[in-house]
Parts: structure tokens; sequence; C-alpha cells
């Protein structure tokens, strides 16, 4: 065995171990700490139950929904991670299926640390970078935090990492039959990853640069663009199929994410999706737009309708906020925000399916909240186009990733918990930053591809997205890191040749 094949199983293994050990740990943590654990198995979140149970539906009565509100609910999810948790349940039945899921999830992970290395070498050709590399992404814990969670991140970065991995297998492959295997390899895993994650799609035009390049140094034109449109075409296709069903089944096209949907009551409809618009003009934190206005709808419908809840939300905004907007016309927004709570309760209360159409007071609140969010950034262009921006870039990069309970409470102040703390934070943030020297160091043309599509993933969360969570840029964290420990050894061999190194030695 080559030793770039002895290192990469061997370090995969590791890193399966690693992964089974701290998640383990977690887990027994957590239950120490009372934690109620979904089936006594994954780590409960808000989210999980909106992936899990219209799968659970279609094990039992063989459909994602039962009532009309359900088929409705049943689609604000991609269908990507249900369809995998299906796959659980029929294996190992609803009894052991979440056991079954994590277990597969790890594994996931250990074949995706095989790929990182695997893609490290082909850009490096160096055991020990790649080894390097590998050991960082696959034994450190700050990349295994969700795979005992029931949400994509337990995922999506082995999907994505399989797509690069044989992608690459295509341009080493000089057999044509074992290139269109690899070919149809990469492209199956292009299309379930966007089932999971749709926005991975913004680096479907990256990989197909990149392999129209390669295959164009050793194919006729011809058979170039035919791989590209056979990539292409599987890689959509489950996209391309969800679509379809959305049209034949709700007689609307869903979009990529379908979260906000005029016909199910709750609290994300338009008027909660203007809001936040308007929020993001100066807010940094999802959760804390959340902590601010869950509260308020939850309050308006249990029909707390005192002038003391929208004074409590207006309270809680910066000041320079409520000056450049004006507190009366914050309050009449957050009055019309609450006649439009109040004319889907009766809707929420019985569950049922609202009308296609927005109501009249939705359409009335939506309108206010975009007209002074359009007031709020025309008037605070600094604010708005650079400060919340780095200021969302900046929770983004510089944290330890280090998610699990124990490394938050069990093990917290600790000074090994503290040690790896720091080192975790270190590497993460460097990832990121050392990411616009990766671009000018590396003269790899299809990693400089590569880079300026996580500079677009990276920018349209910070700016566009905003509010985002940790979890957010995981599918990214392979690329970051196996970049950034090329451009640190770019930097040492440059110092090493600078004279002025030279002239400070002798």
């Amino acid at each position: 065995m080559k030793l770039n094949k002895f290192l990469s199983f061997s370090i995969a293994l590791l890193a399966l171990v690693s992964a089974f050990f701290w998640n383990e740990l977690n887990t027994h943590n957590l239950k120490k700490a009372h934690i109620k654990l979904r089936e006594n198995q994954t780590v409960i979140t808000e989210d999980d139950a909106s992936y899990l149970n219209p799968y659970k539906r279609l094990d039992k009565i063989g459909s994602t929904y039962e009532n009309q509100l359900e088929k409705y609910t049943s689609t604000i999810r991609p269908p990507g991670y249900g369809i995998f948790y299906y796959f659980s349940l029929k294996i190992g039945g609803e009894k052991h299926a979440l056991y079954l899921l994590k277990i597969v999830q790890s594994l996931l992970f250990g074949f995706s640390v095989f790929c990182f290395f695997e893609l490290t070498y082909f850009f490096t050709k160096a055991n020990w970078l790649s080894a390097i590399a590998a050991i960082i992404y696959g034994i450190l814990p700050f990349t295994q935090g969700f795979l005992y969670y029931t949400l994509t991140e337990g995922i999506t970065p082995a999907l994505f990492l399989a797509v690069l991995y044989f992608s690459m297998k295509t341009f080493i492959e000089k057999e044509i039959r074992v290139q269109l295997m690899y070919l149809f390899f990469a492209s199956s895993f292009f299309s379930f990853l966007l089932l999971v994650r749709p926005f991975m799609i913004v680096f479907l035009p990256f990989v197909l640069v990149i392999l129209f390049l390669e295959w164009f140094r050793t194919k006729g034109m011809r058979t170039v663009l035919l791989n590209l449109l056979l990539f292409t075409s599987i890689s959509l296709s489950g996209l391309f199929t969800w679509q379809i069903r959305g049209e034949l089944l709700l007689g609307k096209f869903l979009g990529l994410h379908p979260i906000y949907q005029n016909e199910i009551p709750g609290v994300f409809r338009k008027p909660h999706e203007a809001l936040w618009n308007m929020f993001k003009g100066w807010e940094a934190s999802g959760a804390h737009f959340h902590e601010t206005i869950v509260p308020f709808w939850e309050a308006t419908m249990k029909l707390d309708t005192s002038e003391q809840r929208i004074d409590e939300v207006i309270q809680r905004l910066p000041k320079s906020v409520v000056k450049s907007i004006g507190k009366n016309e914050l309050k009449w927004g957050f009055i019309l925000y609450r006649k439009a709570i109040l004319a889907q309760k009766p809707y929420f209360d019985k569950q049922q399916v609202m009308p296609h159409h927005l109501l009249e007071s939705e359409q009335r609140a939506s309108k206010n909240f975009e007209r002074l969010a359009v007031k709020f950034s025309s008037r605070n262009l600094y604010v708005y186009h650079v400060q919340t921006p780095l200021k969302v870039l900046k929770s983004m990069v510089f944290h330890s990733n280090l998610s699990m309970y124990q490394f938050q409470h069990t093990y917290r102040g600790a000074f090994w918990t503290e040690a790896l703390r720091y080192l975790c934070f270190a590497i993460h943030s460097l990832a990121f930053v050392l990411l616009p020297f990766a671009f000018f160091l590396l003269r790899d043309l299809r990693i400089r591809i590569l880079i300026i599509g996580l500079f677009t993933f990276i920018f349209y969360l910070f700016y566009f997205q905003r509010g985002i969570e940790e979890r957010y840029t995981l599918p990214i964290l392979p690329l970051l890191t196996i970049f950034g420990v090329m451009t640190v050894k770019q930097i040492i061999v440059r110092i090493k040749k600078s004279k002025l190194l030279k002239k400070l030695m002798f």
C-alpha cells in the first residue's frame, strides 16, 4: 500500500474513533445533566422535528401528511435529510432509527476525512502536509459537533467533500469507463447535497468551470460539453424533482427555502419576514431577534394586547435605531403587526390551512415594515452596508466551533478544555482570515476558482442572509482548513527565502 493511502485510511479511522469518543462523552454528560434527548439518542433542537416528522408519517401511513395543513408544513424543509432519516427508519425501525442514523453520520464523517486527505494530497503531493491538515480537521472536535444531531450539518460537510473527491478522481483516472463512473458518483452526491442543503448550489458553477478546464486538456470539446451536460443534469435532478412535486402537490413553486408560506399559520409568515428584514439593518444575531419578537407574538396569541408589550420590544432596540426610525413609527408598526397576528389566530388555534393570499392586515403590516426598513437603510448607509455585515462576519469567523454541551458547560473552565478552546479558536479563525492570502499565494487555478466560490458563499451569509448560526459554515470548513494549511506552508517558505530573515540570522 502506498504511503498516502496508508495515511488516509489511518487518519480516517482515528477520526472515526475521535468522533465516537467526543459525541458519546457529550451524550453521557447531557444525560448526567438530565437534559432530554430525542428517543434517548440525539440532541433535541427546535428545527429537527420539521425534518423528521413528515418521514415518520411516510413510514407509518405511506404519506408525508395526514391533513391539509401537514401537506404544506411537510414541504418547509428540503427533503434530503428527511429521506436520509427515512432509510434509517426502514432499516432500523422506529426504535433504532436514530441510533442507526448517528452511527451512519459518524461513519460518513470518517469517510469525509479520507476524502479530505486525498484532496489535500491531490493539491499538494505532500504526505506530511496532507496528514497535518487531516489530523487538524479529523481529530480535533471542532468539526464533529453535529454528528449526534438530526440536522443537515450532520452530513453536509461529508457530502460536499464526496463531490469534490469524486470530481478529482475523474481527473486522475485514464480509463473512460472509470471516469464516467466517478462522474456519476460526483454528480449523484451533488444532487443529494442540494436536496439536503439547497444553497450549496452556489458551488455548482465553480465546480463546472474546474471540470471544464481539467477535461479540456485531455478531451475533445464535444466530449467535454456532453460530460458537463451529464454532470449538471444529474446534479440538478433532485432539486428539479422536488420543485415539480411542489407544483403538483401545492400548485406553486417552492423555491430553495420555503419556510414562509401563506397557507401555514404561525410565527413564520410574511410580516415576520418583513420585520426580520428591517432588523437585519442593525441586528447581527438572529437569536437576539427571536428573543425580542417571539415573546411579543406569543403574548398577542394569548390576547395580551397591552401597550406595555410594544414598549418592551422598543426598549430592546438600540437607541440609535429608535431615533432614526422614530418611536411613534415603530409603535405603529407593531400595532399593525399585532393586528396581523390576531387575524391569523383563528386559523392557528384550529390548525387550519390559511388562504393562498395574505390577509389584508398582514399585507399592511408587511408593507409598513418594508417601508421602515428602507427608511433605516437610507438614513444609515454605513451601519446597514458595512457595520452590521462586519458584525455578522466577526461572529461567523471568531469562535472555537466547540458547540457541544460538555465544552460549553460540563468541562468549561478546566485547563484542558480552555487549552482546547483556544487551539480550536485559533485554527477556526485562521482558516477564514487566511483565505484572502490563499487566493494570492496558492497559484493553482483550480484552488483559486474554489476560493472565489468560498468568498461568494461567505459574502452571501454575512451580507444578505445575516443573523446566521455557527453551524451554517460547517460545509465549507473542510476547504477552508485545506487552503489554510497550504497557505501557512507558503508563508513559511517565503519567510525562509526572504533576505530580511537572512540578515536577521547573520
